[in-house]
């Protein structure tokens, strides 16, 4: 491929998203430098590369592929500590291989770990049937697990007003009280306070009713779309076994980031739901347990 032909496709993979970047990497280059502890390293990379992202005018996040000079600048702060300003300054330089004044995943992976673009574009991608089923099995994954955390945080706002509404309620029965047993209230007060406060007791406020209702709602819509979660993990995890026992059609790098996935994934799953050991650092076995 002519040097040109190449730095165009270079470019190509500089604009799919920092996840695909990373894989890409990942995949090109298992052995020579990646192994499980680098790779892990990749993650909290692209990870790092969305946050930023984020936080840009444009916003966006996981979909982002690139930073500009000001973010990347911050990028490099974080992750290379011990560089001076004007190291950085020169790092960038580097790093921008397609000289566009941004900073791709793939190209701060390629610095670091000293790759040229002509091993990046060249980097061999291994496929077969199944490595593509369990990439499907993962897109529903990542689908059930936006769901449970939409839920899990609407549930989390449900909870927040239970326990407002039940506050208000047990100030307004205690204002009641003290006011039904003060040594200074006349007895028409100490009348009107009781019955109010017989009314309170008998039933719930309805704001205090309605806060009850929406948050067990919340809790059973949450309970069930972490069923779900659960399922789709169940049916991801034995896709990935699959592709395992096929040897990983060649791509050792996406199966790794697809069982970090799960692994992640499974965090957001009640404890007696979660199929991995989470007091534990992620352990990647390349081997199919099927």
């Amino acid at each position: 491929m002519a040097a040109n032909n190449k730095l165009v496709r270079f470019q190509e993979l500089s604009r799919l998203c920092y996840k695909d970047q990373a894989i890409w990497f990942l995949n090109g280059f298992w052995g020579d430098p990646i192994d499980p502890t680098i790779a892990e390293k990749v993650w909290n990379f692209v990870d790092k590369f969305v946050q930023l992202d984020s936080k840009t005018p444009e916003g966006k996040g996981a979909a982002g592929n690139e930073l500009d000079q000001f973010w990347s600048a911050k990028f490099l702060e974080e992750n290379n500590q011990t560089m001076s300003a004007l190291a950085r300054k020169e790092a960038f330089r580097q790093i921008d291989v397609d000289s566009n004044g941004k900073m791709s995943c793939l190209e701060y992976c390629a610095w670091l770990y000293k790759k040229n673009m002509d091993q990046i574009v060249d980097a061999p991608q291994g496929t077969c049937p199944e490595l593509e089923d369990a990439r499907r099995a993962l897109a529903k994954v990542q689908q059930a697990l936006t769901e449970t955390k939409k839920l899990a945080d609407e549930l989390t706002t449900a909870v927040a007003e239970l326990k407002k509404q039940e506050d208000d309620y047990n100030l307004r029965v205690k204002t009641l009280e003290d006011k039904v047993n003060s040594p200074t209230a006349t007895t028409v007060q100490k009348s009107k306070a009781a019955a109010e406060l017989a009314a309170l007791k008998g039933e719930d406020p309805l704001p205090l009713r309605k806060a009850k209702i929406t948050q067990e709602a919340a809790l059973r819509k949450c309970q069930k779309q972490e069923d779900k979660l659960a399922q789709e993990m169940t049916a991801a995890q034995a896709s990935v076994e699959a592709a395992k026992g096929r040897g990983g059609g060649a791509a050792p790098g996406l199966l790794w980031w697809m069982q970090r996935e799960l692994f992640a994934s499974d965090r957001y799953l009640p404890k007696a739901k979660q199929k991995f050991d989470h007091t534990r650092p992620f352990i990647y076995d390349p081997t199919s347990r099927t």
